[in-house]
């Protein structure tokens, strides 16, 4: 068995172990009104909520520092270190169960790098041209998937089963701290 093959069990069964929050501020994801679990590890942008010094604070996510996701940020890096080494992000998207709708991603810059883990058929990435046209499916089931989700509008097919995908993005450093 491949190194990255056993890390992304680990992580698989790291992250069959939580409890997934509610993703309730990625309002361009929802699909047919249901809130999906997510969370994001590494920098973040702070929008202002309740901080009234600087709105666009560039800072660690809640979650980075909390002890129950130490483990699967660390595996989570080495995940990207074995696949990648030299892709740059700042964050890491982790959803459960999200069939996202048609959306671009808008505040990440450049390329993402995704994977899907987990029990489950179908769900594949639905990535347009930036025209919003001519669709391409991708199956990221234990794959690698590369494409600048800031620039083209992408969404999940339909799929059964439990499904965990990352998503490895960089947030944008440009005029924030």
């Amino acid at each position: 068995m491949s190194e990255e093959r056993k890390v992304r069990q680990e992580l698989l069964d790291e992250l069959n172990s939580i409890d997934f929050p509610l993703a309730r501020s990625r309002k361009n994801i929802i699909r047919g009104g249901v809130v999906r679990q997510g969370f994001v590890l590494g920098r973040v942008f702070n929008w202002g909520h309740g901080l009234l010094k600087d709105s666009r604070r560039f800072r660690p996510s809640n979650k980075t520092s909390m002890p129950k996701y130490e483990k699967i940020n660390e595996l989570a890096k080495k995940l990207m270190k074995l696949h990648n080494p030299n892709f740059k992000y700042t964050s890491i998207q982790f959803n459960k169960d999200n069939r996202t709708a048609k959306h671009v991603d808008a505040h990440n810059v450049g390329v993402s790098e995704m994977i899907g883990l987990g029990d489950y058929s179908g769900g594949d990435v639905r990535v347009f041209d930036e025209f919003g046209k001519n669709p391409k499916d991708y199956n990221v089931k234990n794959k690698w998937l590369r494409f600048d989700g800031s620039l083209y509008p992408h969404e999940t097919t339909p799929f059964t089963g439990t499904r965990y995908t990352l998503v490895y993005y960089d947030a944008g450093r440009k005029g924030f701290k």
